[in-house]
């Protein structure tokens, strides 16, 4: 979860305040600047990963998303990594699907084992230590096989470059908690070559174009799958994050995430704690003399907010016999001070 700047606030107010209408549905100024501010939103939020707005469904974050495709999707099996999301695991176990489980990214087994008819779902960065995977090899192998490809990029479009068309992925999933946009948002991004092969998650108004009693004709991708009100006032307010990241430009964020993890390892390495970093951004660390629930909440007391548990990736840390760890999340907000900081109580509660 990430904090949000005074002009994503802003924007999200300005929806109930100026133009609080449905989109798409009456002909009055209020509905028709609604229409015009969700559209413009949609625009902004596809360029941003270097899609078209016809390639992009609004949802409610990442969950949603995978749950479209992957109830939405005729496939015989599913790939998925050893620190897969629970949103991108627990779909798929409740649909009685097979799940072919690797560790990491098992390039020999997706050429040798992936085919026609399969879906490779993995995630692009680890939510549990920044681990970046190769996605685009990945992709580049599902699409040699015949098979689906589908990103989980919760944890990397908010803090890097991203590019839907350098990727090459069928789909791509992601949340707007994550990019200094509000709750409750977040985007499906759909290849042109496959929308039609995808059938919406939910049924209801707004998708359709036409109907009788018997029948209706649905609207094509992305306005046919998102029937009903939509968060109007999230999604306005999510085009304003990714303007306001845009303006700061991710290689900077990516750059400034590198030197504060790089910071925050070095002040790591002569204390009695273990340290869980394959990449920039998210470090978990656990100890001996206190669990992670205690280590948090220690933390806590000291104005310091952190992540513990097993963060939505329990088989990773049952494989590990690892308890749980706590996890420290960096963004662009984050300054050297906080880093110190950090490393300064750690280290009075490693000693306790």
């Amino acid at each position: 979860m990430s904090l949000r700047p005074e002009k994503v606030i802003q924007k999200v107010e300005q929806y109930y305040r100026e133009y609080p209408g449905c989109s798409g549905r009456s002909a009055h100024s209020i509905s028709e600047k609604t229409s015009k501010e969700l559209e413009e939103a949609r625009r902004k939020t596809a360029s941003f990963i270097d899609a078209s707005p016809e390639e992009l469904m609004f949802t409610s974050g990442t969950t949603e998303a995978i749950n479209t495709v992957a109830q939405g999707l005729e496939f015989d099996r599913v790939f998925v990594t050893d620190r897969a999301h629970n949103s991108n695991r627990a779909v798929f176990q409740e649909l009685g699907k097979e799940i072919v489980n690797m560790e990491g990214l098992d390039v020999e087994l997706l050429k040798s084992e992936l085919g026609e008819g399969d879906l490779l779902s993995i995630l692009h960065v680890s939510n549990l230590d920044g681990k970046v995977f190769d996605i685009k090899k990945a992709c580049r192998i599902a699409d040699e096989q015949g098979a689906y490809s589908m990103i989980d990029a919760a944890q990397s479009i908010p803090h890097r470059p991203f590019s839907v068309k350098e990727v090459g992925a069928d789909f791509v999933a992601f949340s707007g908690h994550k990019m200094l946009g509000p709750s409750g948002t977040g985007g499906l991004y759909a290849s042109e070559n496959v929308q039609d092969d995808l059938s919406p998650l939910k049924y209801g108004g707004g998708a359709i174009s036409d109907a009788t009693v018997h029948d209706n004709d649905r609207k094509k991708f992305p306005e046919g799958f998102e029937p009903g009100l939509q968060n109007l006032a999230g999604f306005t307010g999510l085009g304003a994050a990714v303007e306001y990241l845009e303006k700061i430009g991710m290689e900077k964020v990516q750059r400034h995430e590198k030197e504060l993890t790089e910071r925050l390892l070095e002040g790591l390495e002569d204390l009695e704690v273990d340290v869980y970093c394959e990449g920039t951004g998210i470090v978990s660390i656990s100890m001996d003399s206190m669990s992670h629930g205690e280590l948090a909440h220690f933390l806590d007391r000291r104005d310091i907010k952190v992540r513990s548990g097993q963060h939505c990736v329990h088989p990773w840390f049952k494989n590990k016999d690892v308890d749980g760890t706590v996890r420290a999340s960096l963004h662009l907000y984050n300054s050297c001070e906080d880093i110190d900081r950090f490393v300064e109580e750690v280290k009075k509660a490693s000693i306790l």
